[in-house]
Order: C-alpha cells, then sequence, then structure tokens
C-alpha cells in the first residue's frame, strides 16, 4: 500500500475536465492620445526651462559680474583705501596706479600694464591705444599725477593721494560706461 501511494503522488497532474478553460476577457486596448500629451507636455516643461536658463544667462551683466574686471578693480580701489594709513604716499600710489593699469589690460586688453608711462604717452601720442578718447585723457592726467606722487618726494605727497583714488574710480566708472554705450569687440 505504501509503494501504491507513491506512485500515485509521482503521477502527472490531472488535465481539467473537457471544456473548462481559462477564460481571459478581451480589454479595449489603451489610446495613445494621453502618451501624445503627457510627452507633450514634459517636452513644453523642457523647453521652459532651456529658455529660462538662456534667460537669465543673457540678461547677466558682465560688467558687475564679481569676476569682471571693473568690479575687481572696485574691490581692490576699496581694499586700497581702507589701507590707506598703513601705506606711504609712494606705495598708495604705486598700488592705486597697478590696480587701474590691471583693470585697463583686463577690460581693454591694452599692454599698458607692462608699459612705463613714458612707454604709454609715448605710443597714446603714436599708434594709439584700444581705451576710449576720454579715457585716454583721464589716464594721462591719472599717471602724470601718480608719478609726481611716487617720484616727486614732494612734502605734501599724502595730500595728493585721495585724488588719485577719486581719479581712477571715475576711470573705471567712465570706462565701464563707454563700454556699455558704444559696445565694440574687444
Amino acid at each position: 500500500m505504501h509503494h501504491t501511494l507513491f506512485i500515485l503522488a509521482q503521477a502527472a497532474p490531472a488535465e481539467p475536465p473537457e471544456g473548462i478553460y481559462d477564460i481571459i476577457v478581451p480589454e479595449a486596448e489603451r489610446p495613445l492620445w494621453p502618451l501624445f500629451v503627457y510627452l507633450a507636455i514634459a517636452l513644453l516643461l523642457i523647453a521652459g526651462l532651456v529658455w529660462l536658463v538662456l534667460f537669465l544667462l543673457k540678461s547677466r551683466d558682465p560688467l558687475t559680474q564679481p569676476g569682471s574686471p571693473a568690479q575687481s578693480a572696485r574691490r581692490e580701489l576699496d581694499s586700497i583705501e581702507r589701507r590707506r594709513d598703513e601705506l606711504t604716499p609712494n606705495a598708495y600710489a604705486l598700488a592705486v596706479s597697478e590696480v587701474l593699469k590691471d583693470y585697463l589690460a583686463g577690460r581693454f586688453q591694452d599692454r599698458v600694464r607692462y608699459e612705463t608711462t613714458e612707454e604709454f604717452l609715448a605710443r597714446l601720442s603714436g599708434a594709439g591705444t584700444r581705451l576710449p578718447p576720454a579715457a585716454q585723457q583721464a589716464l594721462q592726467e591719472f599717471l602724470l599725477s601718480a608719478e609726481e606722487v611716487k617720484f616727486g618726494h614732494r612734502a605734501n605727497a599724502a595730500s595728493l593721494c585721495q585724488p588719485l583714488l577719486l581719479q581712477a574710480r571715475q576711470l573705471v566708472d567712465q570706462c565701464e560706461t563707454s563700454v556699455a554705450t558704444n559696445p565694440k569687440p574687444s
């Protein structure tokens, strides 16, 4: 008997009786229009985000960005003004002059940074420069005043330092205004 049960247990599963089958109810196919609607909405959102990013990048004013030459020059001039009491008139005039030259070299790709005042003035009267014409005259006046403070050994050199800083600020502002009103590739 034990042996018979074992054979019955190993037998294949019984087939369902004749006529009983799994009934599959046919479903209507899903329409494709919701998929197209979702896809269109997603594309519109992506296009809107791309437009927003491009708009924000385009609307940023490159003249006031923290890395712009004008902003860097203004920060440096502020730093020099804060350290005014620590600097000798010669060092003060040299620092202001260096900041202004760095600005002009960065803004206009002009080699004034690597020239002496005499070389710059000679080039300005002969070959010219990329600087705006109004800024050229102001730069000449600034450089001559700075040279007088640096090398003139005048008793009132300390009193001439503050106007140098003011001239440098005005020159940066004048150049930025000139660039904003007359944008030319530099």
